[in-house]
C-alpha cells in the first residue's frame, strides 16, 4: 500500500500537470487576443531569458522551487519543503501585478488581458504542497511531545 506521503506528492504533481492542459492567460497582441497554453509556457519558460524576458524567467522559475519543495517533501523536511514551496507562491503570485508581458524577442510587449485555468491550477498546486507540508511537519512534531 502507497504510503500517505506519496499519495499526497501524487496528488500534488496531479494538480501541477493538470494545469499544464489549460490556457494560463490571454494577451492582447496587435489588437488581437492570443491565449497563452501553460504547457508552452512550462516548456519555453526556461529559455525565455535568452531573448530578453529576465522577469519572464523569473516567473517561471517558481517551478524549480516547486520541484525542490516536492523533492524536499519526499524526503520528509518539511521545514525545506515549506520554505521553497512559499518561495513559489511569492514567485508566481507576483504575476498577477503584471500589466504586460514580452512578446518577442525585439522587446514589443503584450497586454495580460486575463489570467486563466491553468495560471490558478499552477498557483493551486504550489498552495496545495505548503499546506500539506505545513501538515506533516505539525503532525510530526505532535507524536514527538
Amino acid at each position: 500500500m502507497m504510503d500517505i506521503n506519496k499519495k499526497i506528492i501524487a496528488f500534488n504533481l496531479a494538480v501541477f500537470i493538470s494545469s499544464l492542459f489549460f490556457t494560463a492567460f490571454t494577451v492582447v497582441d496587435l489588437g488581437k487576443i492570443e491565449n497563452y497554453k501553460s504547457i508552452l509556457i512550462f516548456l519555453f519558460g526556461a529559455i525565455s531569458f535568452l531573448g530578453g524576458g529576465i522577469l519572464e524567467f523569473f516567473v517561471w522559475s517558481a517551478n524549480i522551487w516547486f520541484f525542490v519543495s516536492i523533492l524536499s517533501f519526499f524526503k520528509k523536511k518539511y521545514s525545506l519543503s515549506i520554505i521553497c514551496s512559499t518561495i513559489a507562491i511569492i514567485i508566481a503570485s507576483s504575476f498577477i501585478f503584471w500589466n504586460y508581458i514580452l512578446i518577442s524577442e525585439n522587446g514589443r510587449e503584450g497586454i495580460i488581458n486575463t489570467l486563466e485555468t491553468g495560471y490558478f491550477l499552477w498557483i493551486a498546486a504550489f498552495l496545495s504542497v505548503l499546506i500539506s507540508a505545513v501538515y506533516s511537519k505539525i503532525k510530526i512534531n505532535k507524536t514527538r511531545i
